[in-house]
């Protein structure tokens, strides 16, 4: 029997997503007890998407795993080299809830003086980001895990970026593309619909990522109280979470109204 899963789409890449990705991946730790066992692999520069996870996801006490940037990461703006970090009172946050953060080279990334290798990096890269320019950041993030022992080979996975989620079985980088134990990408949750960055205009890329260099962006660290069954983070949320269930309830009715 053919099972389907719908996709939501945004409209343009951006880090401004991220609230609506996790928003998605609530949805689908709800909806689908097939994937709530599954361990949430998030790519992060500064922390924001780990902790807001840590306190949608905690009904169904999810395994978080964060992945930064790598140590010699660095941007030049406004004429000054700049590094985004995961704040220390974030890094103990996260030390006290057993979130492991991974802060280590990417797999994809270049090595100086091997440029066979870099150019067969960038293709792997360029082709990933064909899905959206963060997805190639996704699937790193998964190899690193495993590359690290935080997942398994062969083990089943949500990867989340700033604008991207996708179910994919995982594999480290020196397997990930062999036929017996390789990465695969099972669902995509949710991406951009248009690629506004990977195939847009260069400035759009460094607007959208200026917050990330704004010494007041610090992660939310404070657990939401669980109630009922529930974890409200605000008002809004609440909201939408009502509205979610109702959706439940419509298609349930729905497929309960086809099957006679």
């Amino acid at each position: 029997m053919t099972k389907s899963h719908s996709i939501s789409y945004f409209e343009n890449e951006g880090r401004e997503n991220w609230p609506l990705v996790l928003r998605l991946v609530k949805r689908v730790f709800r909806r689908r007890a097939d994937l709530r066992s599954c361990k949430v692999v998030i790519f992060t520069a500064i922390g924001e998407g780990p902790a807001a996870a840590y306190n949608l996801l905690q009904e169904w006490d999810a395994k978080i795993i964060a992945v930064t940037l790598p140590p010699d990461f660095s941007v030049i703006r406004d004429g000054q080299k700049v590094s985004p970090r995961v704040p220390a009172k974030a890094q103990a946050f996260f030390d006290g809830v057993g979130i492991p953060v991974i802060t280590a080279r990417l797999p994809f990334q270049k090595i100086e003086g091997a440029a066979a290798h870099n150019d067969q990096m960038d293709l792997m890269a360029n082709m990933l980001s064909l899905f959206g320019g963060s997805f190639a950041q996704g699937v790193q993030a998964v190899l690193q895990a495993c590359d690290h022992g935080l997942v398994d080979i062969g083990e089943k996975v949500i990867a989340v970026t700033g604008d991207s989620a996708a179910v994919i079985t995982a594999s480290t980088t020196g397997k990930f593309l062999t036929r017996d134990q390789g990465l695969a990408v099972h669902e995509i949750i949710c991406k951009p619909r248009n690629l506004t960055i990977a195939r847009g205009k260069p400035t759009a890329a460094l607007e959208q990522s200026r917050s990330l260099f704004e010494e007041d962006n610090a992660p939310r660290l404070k657990a939401a109280a669980p109630r009922s069954k529930q974890l409200v983070i605000d008002g809004k949320d609440a909201i939408q979470e009502k509205r979610e269930l109702q959706e439940d309830r419509t298609e349930k009715s729905a497929s309960i109204e086809r099957s006679r």
